[in-house]
């Protein structure tokens, strides 16, 4: 779900199906500058559906800004406490790649997702990834 200001009315923001039809992938159009641009919101689940959806597909999505998301995906990249590389982490590398986008470093290096179960470790499985022309 996103909401988006009414100032930002002008910027023609468009919910665009016609792309992405899947139902834990919000993609959004808007126009800046007389060019179309595009922001992405995923929920991939613990089978990383959204994700491997996208990879199976080869969606051509030019001027992906931005691109975030809860991932569910545990990776040595992003996360300290994990000490490996996950097939599934090289599969969301690969498509941020396809989309010139790279990780956005956060502020501070913390988990994102606190586990209710005992023994289950804290993790970071939401991630923002954004153009190469705006980090």
């Amino acid at each position: 779900m996103c909401f988006i200001h009414s100032r930002l009315s002008r910027l023609r923001f468009a919910l665009r199906r016609d792309i992405v039809n899947h139902r834990d992938i919000q993609l959004l159009s808007f126009f800046n500058r007389g060019r179309c641009q595009f922001l992405m919101n995923v929920y991939s689940d613990d089978l990383h559906t959204a994700v491997n959806f996208l990879s199976k597909e080869a969606l051509n999505i030019p001027n992906l800004v931005y691109m975030d998301g809860d991932f569910n995906i545990r990776n040595a990249e992003w996360d300290l406490s994990v000490s490996s590389h996950s097939a599934a982490g090289q599969s969301l590398k690969d498509l941020v790649d396809s989309y010139s986008l790279v990780y956005s470093l956060p502020v501070l290096s913390v988990p994102i997702y606190y586990s209710d179960i005992s023994g289950h470790a804290n993790s970071v499985i939401d991630l923002i990834f954004l153009g190469i022309n705006y980090t």
